[in-house]
């Protein structure tokens, strides 16, 4: 029933409460303590009793940048955060931000792929279901071949 503002970029992670009017802080933007390769894109959900904030990383590999999806625990929506790793690696996509969701008690991991487009800044939706571990861990997605879609 509380509302949050998370905000960032640039490795900086900020958090805050809302007041009931949702545009009025609560407090001070406080910043987000125990993210691993932070680059913006921040998600948090709750799952169990726990808080989780996931969000893209800045990954540079052999002179190509792109992102992975990490992602934090806590007891608490404001930290502070302990790093559990990688839920999602790179997609075809130069971009991916992503976001964690439940629908009729089933998970899902919604992220960015450009198989329909086949440019790397040109985004579409991918979804994929996702599952937990036993203690509360994610267990990393596995992401679908999506190039079955009929071609023009």
């Amino acid at each position: 029933g509380q509302a949050f503002l998370f905000v960032g970029g640039g490795g900086h992670c900020f958090g805050g409460r809302l007041r009931k009017d949702m545009v009025t802080l609560d407090g001070e933007m406080n910043e987000m303590q125990g993210l691993v390769d932070f680059h913006e894109g921040t998600w948090v959900h709750k799952y169990n009793g726990k808080y989780y904030l996931s969000y893209p990383d800045n990954h540079m590999e052999g002179g190509v940048q792109y992102n992975r999806l990490h992602y934090a625990m806590s007891d608490s929506p404001l930290g502070p955060w302990e790093y559990k790793g990688i839920y999602l690696e790179k997609t075809d996509c130069d971009t991916s931000h992503g976001s964690i969701v439940e629908f009729k008690g089933q998970w899902y991991a919604f992220y960015h792929g450009c198989q329909i487009s086949q440019m790397g800044n040109l985004r579409s939706i991918c979804v994929d279901r996702l599952f937990y571990n036993p203690d509360g861990t994610i267990v990393p997605v596995i992401q679908r071949d999506r190039c079955d879609l009929p071609r023009k």
